[in-house]
């Protein structure tokens, strides 16, 4: 802070008009350390117009990197929401950091031995407050489930760069309008103003966070499905979802022709997993991320991307299960059925009930009703309605999910021996349905995937031959080639039992309906009650 020009000792009154110049002084700052901190209504009055401008500024800088993040683990979303999302981490912040420079203003104030008179101490305290105001971003993006891909890491970090870089300017600003006498120099990081660029880069940033709201608009579904050649078959296929099942727990039970051991697939959820299994394709083309998410008070999309440490929106958003219309792409048997193979499906994550053709489609919200939060019900009710449905349609294809192992080894509170005497019914009641499929011509796929946080991995059985090692993925397209269906490019899978036709690019989004379907109260409160939902 050397130089001809700060060699000399400026005068307080010199001092407040280069600070003024500058934009960071109100016409009745200088007075505020004259100014008894209780009885004097012109010393709050100053310090808070000073940490308003201060917080404004540093929350607006604090809300890009939350919302960007948020944007790219939840898109997309609408222009209305995403000014939301900003205006409600805005306001959040805006309270957190009024409060914090606030507190720093009177701790200056009251013990008058910390004064800032120097610019290197009023850069040190700066700095040590803008660390302070990042950790919770910091602790905010650590609660996310899965790791960040390469854009959001990229993003983030760059946002968080700048918001410690503003905060720190901020800060300072604000300590240098609290410390005037003490300093009597402005330091080198104030002497240009700061206001009209700060002004002009946050503008900038918050509209390069609504570029994705118009640049990628959701594109409408097709009202009838893109047609393929296929080639006719007589086979009768049978998909079997087990959720917790494992290689280590399924091998000792349940004799197949072919079993393999399948990778674990990534996902923050059981519900993301599951959907990725039954279309085959990865979490960022079907859409689906959590068994709940939250909406905002005008939001047509669910957000389902949540950092478990987000306070903000965990207690003013409203939190809802997923609805059947957040899920992007259409599971391989809606595919097998608009094109005339009649199938049936029970119990899957974000499927609706009804029929659909020659869909029957039972989906989970009336069954996990009936099971009034018992996992063994759910399984058992799931099998009922599952067999009644084939005796009634006959259909060719036909899949169910199966959820109770993992909701008593990895969901309920139940000691060690209590997960064994649970999980044996309901073992009982897989091998049950095995031989009730098999007793009606099937042949018979089953797929287990471990739990959250479960120890084993992941497996594949047949009635007939396959590889020992197979990813999840692989039963998408396998199933296609079994019921003579060509797989879509947009499945990382390979088919590995039949002859697999030349693929298509794609099977395309599903039909459109309503995204602000909610489902309700009663099915939520079951989730709960499972262990799905904290």
């Amino acid at each position: 802070m050397s130089g001809p020009h700060y060699d000399r000792r400026v005068s307080v009154d010199e001092l407040r008009a280069q600070l003024r110049e500058r934009g960071y002084l109100t016409h009745g700052i200088e007075r505020w350390f004259a100014l008894d901190p209780w009885s004097s209504r012109a010393f709050w009055a100053e310090l808070t117009i000073v940490a308003l401008k201060a917080a404004a500024v540093i929350a607006i800088f604090g809300a890009l990197p939350l919302v960007a993040i948020m944007l790219v683990r939840n898109h997309p979303l609408t222009a209305l929401e995403t000014l939301e999302l900003t205006l409600l981490y805005f306001g959040a912040g805006f309270i957190v950091d009024l409060a914090f420079i606030v507190a720093i203003a009177l701790v200056l104030k009251l013990r008058p031995e910390i004064a800032v008179d120097t610019p290197r101490t009023l850069l040190a305290i700066s700095i040590a407050a803008a660390v302070v105001l990042a950790l919770p971003i910091a602790m905010w993006w650590y609660g996310f489930d899965t790791p960040p891909p390469l854009v959001e890491l990229a993003a983030g970090l760059a946002l968080v760069l700048v918001f410690f870089l503003i905060a720190t300017i901020v800060v300072s600003a604000a300590l240098l309008s609290f410390s005037i006498y003490e300093l009597q120099r402005v330091p080198a990081i104030h002497r240009k103003p700061r206001t009209v660029p700060i002004t002009i880069a946050a503008a900038l940033l918050m509209a390069l966070l609504f570029l994705p709201a118009y640049a990628a608009q959701e594109k409408r579904a097709t009202s009838t499905p893109i047609q393929v050649v296929t080639t006719p078959t007589q086979r009768r296929i049978a998909l079997v979802a087990v959720d917790g099942l494992t290689y280590e727990i399924l091998q000792p039970r349940i004799q197949f022709a072919g079993v393999a051991i399948a990778h674990r697939i990534e996902g923050e959820s059981t519900t993301e997993r599951w959907a990725s299994v039954g279309t085959g394709v990865p979490t960022s083309i079907h859409g689906v991320r959590a068994v709940d998410g939250v909406r905002l008070a005008r939001g047509r999309h669910l957000i389902q991307s949540v950092s478990r440490n987000d306070v903000v929106l965990r207690r003013l958003a409203t939190r809802e299960p997923l609805p059947p219309t957040v899920r992007r792409r259409e599971y391989v048997w809606e595919i097998f059925a608009a094109r005339g193979v009649p199938s049936v499906a029970v119990n899957w994550w974000t499927s609706e009930s009804g029929r659909f053709g020659v869909l029957d489609s039972i989906g989970q919200e009336a069954i996990f009703a009936t099971a009034r939060g018992n996992a063994e019900k759910v399984d058992e009710t799931a099998r009922k309605r599952f067999l009644d449905a084939i005796d009634r349609d006959h259909p060719q294809f036909a899949t169910i999910y199966l959820p109770a192992l993992d909701v008593v080894l990895n969901r309920l509170p139940l000691d060690a021996s209590s997960r064994v005497v649970a999980s044996v019914p309901i073992l009982d009641g897989l091998a049950a349905i095995l031989r009730d499929l098999g007793a009606r011509g099937f042949d018979v796929v089953v797929v287990g995937l471990p739990g959250d946080r479960q120890s084993g991995g992941g497996v594949i059985a047949s009635t007939f031959p396959i590889p020992r090692r197979l990813s999840p993925f692989d039963v998408a397209p396998t199933l296609c080639s079994l019921l003579g269906f060509p797989a879509s490019a947009e499945m990382p899978g390979n088919a590995v039992a039949a002859h697999a036709e030349p693929r298509i690019a794609t099977y395309g989004p599903r039909n459109a309906t309503s995204l602000t379907t909610k489902v309700d109260q009663e099915y939520y409160e079951n989730l709960k009650s499972l262990g799905y939902i904290k």
